[in-house]
């Protein structure tokens, strides 16, 4: 009949044709925003010189905004951005090598001058009592790394110590200097053939 004619028209789904695609239907500004996310994620990630991907599952708002000045002070940040846009920001870039890690809630941590400096504020948050945040992966200098690696980075002087040593040296004799810099310099050579072994079995 011819109402029941009418009503089929009604129920029928649109065709194919006539759908819009995702760009179409997503605000022109919100895509644009999305994107200049996409462009300054990919940016940092090629230049920052440690990457690590957190778990923040559980954290509360005040605890974020503590790990947050934490970094910061630090001289790195932390960011969070939906796993389906760091899809779009990290190919051709080193975390990628990480991407099977962004999977639930995904806190990132960028450093790209002192990264000792950033992995001793990480591991003091990550060791606190009743801490919530959980090391998921990390990238140093281009190599994937992992939560040991960060402990042993974490143990390094950073820069403010190094200062304290130059200054220290200056005030004594040779033979302080030279036990200064031979400190360092084992603490350094341990790092490097922890990376170097881990690397080995990767490749075995």
């Amino acid at each position: 009949t011819e109402s029941g004619i009418h009503l089929s028209l009604h129920l029928c789904p649109p065709s194919t044709s006539h759908r819009k695609s995702l760009a179409e239907v997503t605000p022109l500004k919100t895509r644009k925003a999305k994107e200049q996310i996409v462009k300054e994620l990919k940016e940092k990630f090629e230049k920052a010189s440690l990457v690590i991907l957190t778990d923040f599952n559980g954290m509360t708002v005040a605890e974020s905004n503590a790990l947050r000045r934490k970094l910061r002070e630090a001289g790195a940040e932390y960011r969070v951005v939906k796993n389906t846009l760091m899809r779009y920001a990290y190919p051709g870039t080193p975390v990628e090598q990480i991407k099977d890690a962004f999977v639930g809630p995904t806190g990132i941590v960028l450093a790209f001058e002192d990264i000792v400096a950033a992995a001793k504020a990480l591991k003091e948050f990550l060791e606190e009592k009743d801490a919530k945040l959980q090391f998921k992966a990390a990238v140093v200098e281009g190599k994937v790394t992992d939560y040991e690696m960060i402990k042993q980075l974490a143990s390094l002087p950073g820069r403010e110590e190094l200062l304290g040593q130059l200054v220290f040296t200056l005030k004594y004799p040779v033979n302080a200097v030279a036990w200064s810099l031979d400190n360092l310099f084992q603490k350094l050579v341990t790092v490097l053939e922890n990376v170097k072994a881990e690397k080995e079995e990767v490749s075995a």
